[in-house]
């Protein structure tokens, strides 16, 4: 009789920790990531809005060279269809942003307009086609390298970025992720960025996005915090896409000096670009 009550107080106190132990990992599993204390120099600093989530002012992030990128001169977002009245007086006024890049399909435009701000020029620069969601992972990154519709967009993006003297530009996709952090890679790279701080900044995105609470990523446990309407599921951003987008590159046009010609961006042309973007003292707010 009492080796039946051992063996149920066993059982009894098995239960409870196989119990708590499943509770601990729903915590874990399923609260969003807290957000790393900012580190300027690798990621810039977060812009808080109430309609978009991965906003990044890039100012700030330095260069090999020891200079720093202008604060207020770069955003790279999500897409703006969702700006209170209150984002768009910040944008405005707080940030002076002056010039939009959307790099998103004409059919995600046309469902996702952003919001018409007075005096911001727009410009739809697609680097994709209607159809590009049929892609793998790997073919939609070599294809923002590779194809003619990318190459056409990017190039515009630079293009737009040499003529704007003062104020901000903002680029972005859908969630600023995968076709923004490309166009990232490309312009940090121009300004002499080095690999590891253009890969942190990249994978930056999962912080921001794990805030958001319409989106979810893709095997993610549980969405506790989330939204139960309007709810985003998502891939990550990983180490190995830009990887990915290094081989192309190298394979398709030998070098990354190479292929930032064939999108305009000569030396003399990048040379401009620092000038106009770079600073030697601490970006501030």
């Amino acid at each position: 009789m009492q080796r039946k009550g051992w063996l149920s107080l066993g059982l009894g106190l098995s239960a409870l920790l196989v119990g708590v132990m499943g509770y601990l990992w729903f915590q874990r599993t399923t609260r969003p990531a807290a957000k790393p204390a900012d580190n300027v120099a690798l990621y810039g600093r977060h812009v808080t809005l109430a309609g978009a989530s991965n906003v990044q002012d890039l100012g700030g992030i330095r260069t090999t060279d020891g200079r720093v990128l202008q604060a207020h001169r770069l955003l790279r977002a999500d897409k703006f269809d969702h700006l209170t009245a209150a984002d768009q007086k910040r944008l405005l006024k707080a940030y002076k942003l002056r010039a939009i890049v959307d790099f998103r399909s004409l059919k995600e435009v046309q469902k996702h307009p952003d919001v018409s701000l007075p005096g911001v020029t727009y410009r739809r620069d697609s680097v994709v086609t209607n159809n590009y969601g049929r892609r793998t992972t790997k073919q939609f990154y070599r294809g923002l390298v590779s194809d003619p519709v990318a190459i056409r967009g990017y190039r515009a993006f630079f293009d737009q970025l040499l003529k704007q003297r003062a104020g901000v530009t903002a680029f972005h996709c859908t969630y600023g992720k995968d076709r923004t952090g490309v166009a990232a890679l490309l312009v940090l790279t121009a300004l002499g960025v080095d690999k590891a701080t253009i890969q942190a900044n990249y994978l930056y995105s999962n912080q921001n996005l794990a805030q958001d609470p319409h989106v979810a990523f893709i095997g993610q446990f549980g969405h506790r915090g989330k939204a139960q309407q309007d709810l985003h599921h998502v891939q990550k951003v990983k180490r190995g896409n830009l990887q990915v987008v290094y081989r192309q590159i190298n394979r398709k046009y030998g070098s990354m000096d190479r292929f930032l010609k064939v999108l305009g961006m000569t030396p003399q042309k990048q040379t401009q670009l620092r000038q106009m973007y770079l600073t030697t003292r601490d970006a501030t707010t």
